[in-house]
């Protein structure tokens, strides 16, 4: 059996709008959502993350009484930071990893071991390290805490003095305000799709061939021509929607600056602690540093047992 090749010939209009439309004005009616899902601003923070670890096999993870986390601490100047002229002025960095519970009774952030080591020009370092306590703000949107050198720690031209507390204050997300921040990005990217399609329709309507009236014997346009004022009122509407969605992703934090999802006592869901977080010396001092962290899990990738 033969079989027949059909070329069908598209009219220019379809051929423009089967990629990038020329127009600024951006009409997504051929484009579903799920053909946004390889865009990383559309992937939902909720369900990217593994689920959080318990205390047992039950689901219960407000019970809990202690949580392990793996705190890193990347010790070094940064900008703007009040700390001595010549303190770290060389951009030498001291990585110190702390693995830490954090406590249910009393607030009490524990150190797994009583020491940590980095590596310096001379080789391993050991020095002790104390715990504090650890607090998490009403609204479950900051979360702080504290750490003790007892002994100096020094990497070159960066050094901690002995006795200095260091306080460390981060950004954590809970699973219901991501979920709270995801409804939203995608309620306006809705209304976006929708304005857009409304100025993609004029645009279509206005570049459509013309047909042939056999009464006139002439070649007429199919649509009347949009009212200047409907046009003006539909431009606000997308212009208003795209500064909508604008905002709603730039409240959501970018998946690549969270760390697991991990649990907290007394904090249901568990929370997602944003990388960057800063280190200050004492509560009120200069910054010295930044501190990221993950929860402390059976995975391998959570380093489990330190450092």
């Amino acid at each position: 059996m033969k079989r027949t090749l059909l070329l069908l010939s598209l009219p220019a209009t379809a051929l423009a709008f089967s990629s990038i439309p020329a127009d600024p004005h951006f009409s997504p009616r051929n484009r579903s959502p799920k053909s946004q899902q390889s865009n990383e601003a559309d992937i939902d923070i909720s369900v990217s993350r593994p689920a959080a670890p318990t205390s047992s096999d039950s689901d219960d993870i407000t019970t809990i009484a202690s949580a392990p986390w793996r705190i890193v601490m990347d010790i070094g100047r940064e900008p703007l930071a009040r700390m001595p002229f010549d303190w770290a002025r060389s951009g030498c960095r001291m990585p110190l990893v702390v693995p830490c519970d954090f406590e249910a009774e009393n607030n009490t952030l524990l150190p797994q071991k009583d020491t940590l080591s980095f590596t310096g020009p001379d080789g391993a370092n050991v020095r002790p390290i104390e715990g504090g306590k650890w607090k998490l703000s009403d609204d479950s949107k900051q979360i702080s805490f504290s750490l003790t050198v007892p002994e100096k720690l020094t990497r070159r031209d960066v050094y901690i003095d002995a006795g200095t507390e260091l306080s460390l204050t981060g950004r954590v997300y809970t699973q219901s305000e991501l979920d709270r921040l995801n409804a939203n990005n995608y309620e306006a990217r809705e209304e976006l799709w929708k304005a857009g399609g409304e100025i993609g329709d004029v645009y279509d309507r206005a570049n459509a061939s013309k047909k042939w009236n056999e009464e006139t014997g002439r070649w007429e346009r199919r649509y009347a021509s949009e009212n200047p004022l409907s046009f003006a009122r539909k431009q606000l509407t997308y212009w208003g929607a795209k500064a909508k969605q604008s905002q709603a992703l730039n409240q959501r934090p970018d998946i690549n600056t969270l760390s697991d999802r991990g649990v907290l006592p007394e904090e249901e869901g568990g929370v997602y602690v944003a990388k960057g977080g800063v280190v200050r010396v004492g509560d009120n001092g200069p910054v010295c540093g930044t501190w990221s962290a993950q929860p402390i899990t059976t995975s391998p990738a959570s380093y489990r047992g330190g450092n």
